[in-house]
């Protein structure tokens, strides 16, 4: 694989009905299969080892866009994908394995900032993710698309500096929903969120107060669905008011 240099995409996938009898013998495989420098596009679905070789986070791969990890349910870990210096999309789903995103998801800290190109970043299906640890060093410094889906025990008690975040997805992740309870925290978040034009709230049943009083101007959509335990606190008219002069225009609760 590593001498087609013409290939701008490689898709792997893994049988759901076999499994591994060495891990070690997953990776060798997955590290035999490494692309030309010249991919654009990578995407890896059922691999069984339980860590990845070292070039899926290769600054090497300067042309690299496109990354999806999708149910290597073994694997503990994410390697350093924060040094590739051209990635712009990141999808990683059913990583059962995971419980932590720690500072080796970064990578080195060189002159540049981790994901110094990312534009979307997805999480999803991920029931043991617990700990997402935040640098504060302005690590993705031009994502505008964050979406967590069903991690129901991640929990975000550090806010994220997302300064160029646009839109923000949170949907059966309910701990992760409770930064809106915690208006300080909140606020602390926004603060971060300077361009931010889009909310969406999905099944997050242990929010119970959404801090409208205190939204950016910035935002054009708010949608809350499932939320069985929000209660709006505000008359219907006030609320009706700030979402006016808020210039949101997309309310479902």
């Amino acid at each position: 694989m590593r001498d087609k240099n013409h290939v701008d995409k490689l898709s792997l996938e893994w049988s759901e009905s076999s499994s591994a009898d060495n891990s070690q013998t997953e990776r060798d495989i997955l590290d035999e299969l490494r692309p030309h420098k010249n991919i654009k596009e990578v995407e890896i679905t059922g691999y069984r080892g339980t860590i990845f070789p070292n070039w899926l986070a290769d600054p090497l791969y300067l042309k690299l866009v496109k990354l999806s990890l999708s149910y290597c349910k073994d694997c503990y870990s994410l390697p350093a994908l924060g040094q590739l210096p051209s990635l712009k999309i990141l999808s990683v789903k059913g990583m059962h394995g995971i419980t932590e995103v720690t500072e080796e998801f970064y990578g080195s800290l060189s002159s540049k900032k981790p994901f110094n190109c990312l534009e979307k970043l997805e999480f999803e299906d991920m029931p043991e993710w617990k700990l997402w640890h935040v640098l504060g060093s302005g690590e993705f410094p031009t994502l505008e698309n964050l979406s967590i889906k069903n991690c129901p025990e991640l929990s975000l008690e550090t806010p994220i500096q997302l300064s160029s975040l646009k839109r923000f997805e949170d949907s059966g992740s309910p701990k992760v929903g409770v930064v809106f309870d915690d208006t300080e925290l909140f606020r602390s978040q926004l603060e971060g969120m300077k361009h931010i034009v889009e909310l969406d709230i999905s099944d997050c049943y242990s929010l119970t107060f959404f801090p409208f009083s205190i939204l950016p101007t910035t935002l054009k959509s708010i949608e809350i669905s499932g939320c069985q335990k929000l209660k709006l606190e505000q008359p219907v008219g006030e609320m009706s008011m700030f979402l006016e002069d808020l210039n949101c225009i997309n309310v479902i609760v």
